[in-house]
């Protein structure tokens, strides 16, 4: 027979208690931080479709602004006309013709600056301005009457705007077939 301390040998040795816990603990812990990445990976998503549609908002607020204006010349045959005229014309003989075109100028040139602002804000590509709504603008400028017309109204905008579009005349004059008649874009004294 055997004694009492051959059965204490014969145990096995049980890993303590707290060191299991210790193991679940860490496993938990992996866990939560692989949940926390693919929280912020369902996060980053959903931050660049948010985006997108904001960006696309934005294109579709700034195409209302446009389509407003345009519609303001094409649905109406006189405003059409005074417009034309302006272009033409350093000076349109009527006066009240003459504030027509300079406030439908003068609004050409917000809506442009509109455009500008949001490519400066990251909101649109810088395409919608350079190759867009900035030459289109100057060749509105580029006409006897639009810049005669500039030379007033040029200092009721923003700085940087008006450096933006003479740096947008430098290289819309060197293109075959264009000129600008009226200097539109000088700096304002």
């Amino acid at each position: 027979m055997s004694d009492g301390r051959e059965l204490k040998q014969e145990a096995a040795p049980q890993a303590p208690a707290h060191s299991r816990l210790e193991t679940w603990s860490h496993a938990s812990q992996v866990l939560m931080a692989g949940a926390v990445i693919v929280s912020l990976s369902f996060l980053w998503l959903e931050l660049n479709e948010n985006t997108k549609v904001a960006l696309r908002n934005e294109s579709n607020a700034t195409m209302q602004q446009w389509s407003s204006f345009r519609q303001s010349i094409y649905a109406d045959r006189e405003t059409a006309n005074v417009f034309y005229r302006g272009m033409a014309e350093v000076e349109l003989a009527d006066p009240v013709e003459q504030l027509r075109f300079d406030y439908l100028l003068r609004e050409h040139g917000w809506a442009t600056f509109q455009i500008w602002d949001r490519v400066n804000s990251l909101l649109v590509s810088r395409t919608h301005f350079e190759q867009g709504a900035g030459p289109d603008f100057l060749k509105i400028l580029c006409t006897p009457g639009g810049g005669a017309a500039w030379q007033r109204l040029q200092s009721e905008f923003p700085a940087p705007y008006t450096q933006d579009l003479q740096r947008l005349a430098a290289a819309y004059e060197k293109q075959p077939g264009t000129r600008c008649s009226g200097k539109p874009v000088e700096s304002a004294p």
